[in-house]
C-alpha cells in the first residue's frame, strides 16, 4: 500500500505508438499528479485487443519522452508494454495507477473487444494494478482540449475505491475547447455496434493479391444509458469494465435442467 505522503507513481502505455501526441498530452496532465513512467509500442498498434507476444522476442529501447522519468519503446503489443513494465519496473517500485491513451479514436461499445487501449488497462486489473483507459472521439482530434477531462477522470480514478477485477474506459467527444466538470462526466453502459465488414482486394509490392479490411457501421443500439448516446450529448462517458466472459443466466439454467 502507498505511504499516505509518497510520490504517486503511474504507468502510461498506449497503442498509437510512443511518438503519438495523445501519449504526450496524457503525460503532461499525469506528471502533475506524481511520477509517470512511459512504456508504449515502438510504432501503430491499434486494434492489437489483447494479443501478447509469445513466440517473438521483444526489443526494449530508452526513449525521451517530455514529462515522463523515464520512457520506453517495446517491439511488441499494448499488452506487451503493460506486462513487461508491470513485470520488470513494478516489482521494483510498485504503480498506483496505469493509464492507456490518450487513444486517437473512440472506444465505444463493442470496439472495446479489438482495442489495445482497452486491453491495457484489462491487463492491469488482471495483475490488481487500478488502470484507467482514456480514448479521444474524433476527428478531429484535439488532445488540448481532451487534457482537462483526462485530468478529471485521473483525479476520480484515483478517489474511487475499484473492485479488484475492475477497470475504467473513458470516452472524451470533442466539443471544442471547453471547461470540463465533474457533472460532464456521465457512468454508463456498453452500448452495442455492428459493422459491415469490407475487404478490398490489392496487389502489393512484390505483386501478390493481398486484401485490405474496412468497416463500415450499420447498426448502433443499446437499452438504457449507454456510451454511444453520452458521448453523442457531448458528455463523457464513463464506464467500469471486467473481464466476465461466462453467460452466468444460461450456465445458471443449464446446471439445473442437468
Amino acid at each position: 500500500m502507498r505511504e499516505e505522503n509518497a510520490v504517486m507513481r503511474m504507468l502510461i502505455c498506449n497503442d498509437d505508438g510512443i511518438q503519438a501526441a495523445g501519449l504526450f498530452a496524457l503525460v503532461e496532465v499525469a506528471s502533475t499528479f506524481g511520477e509517470v513512467i512511459v512504456a508504449a509500442p515502438d510504432r501503430q498498434r491499434s486494434a492489437s485487443s489483447h494479443g501478447i507476444s509469445l513466440h517473438r522476442t521483444i526489443r526494449v529501447e530508452r526513449r525521451e519522452v517530455p514529462g515522463a522519468s523515464d520512457a520506453f519503446a517495446l517491439s511488441g503489443t499494448p499488452v506487451d508494454c503493460c506486462k513487461w513494465a508491470l513485470a520488470v519496473l513494478h516489482a521494483e517500485r510498485p504503480f498506483d495507477l496505469v493509464l492507456s491513451g490518450i487513444n486517437a479514436g473512440a472506444n465505444l461499445a463493442t470496439d472495446v473487444l479489438y482495442s489495445g487501449t482497452v486491453a491495457i488497462a484489462g491487463e492491469a486489473a488482471l495483475q490488481g494494478v487500478k488502470a484507467l483507459a482514456l480514448s479521444h472521439v474524433g476527428p478531429p482530434f484535439d488532445f488540448a482540449s481532451a487534457q482537462e477531462a483526462c485530468r478529471l477522470l485521473i483525479e476520480l480514478a484515483i478517489e474511487l475505491d475499484l473492485p479488484a477485477d475492475t477497470f475504467l474506459s473513458a470516452n472524451i467527444p470533442f466539443v471544442g475547447r471547453k471547461t470540463w466538470t465533474r457533472a460532464d462526466i456521465v457512468w454508463c453502459d456498453l452500448g452495442v455496434r455492428r459493422y459491415h465488414d469490407i475487404f478490398s482486394r490489392e496487389l502489393d509490392v512484390e505483386g501478390h493479391e493481398v486484401y485490405r479490411y474496412g468497416g463500415d457501421i450499420i447498426d448502433e443500439a443499446g437499452e438504457g444509458l449507454v456510451d454511444i448516446g453520452v458521448v453523442r450529448s457531448g458528455k463523457i462517458s464513463l464506464t467500469p469494465l471486467r473481464y466476465h466472459f461466462t453467460n452466468d443466466q444460461f450456465l445458471h439454467d443449464m446446471i439445473s435442467r442437468s
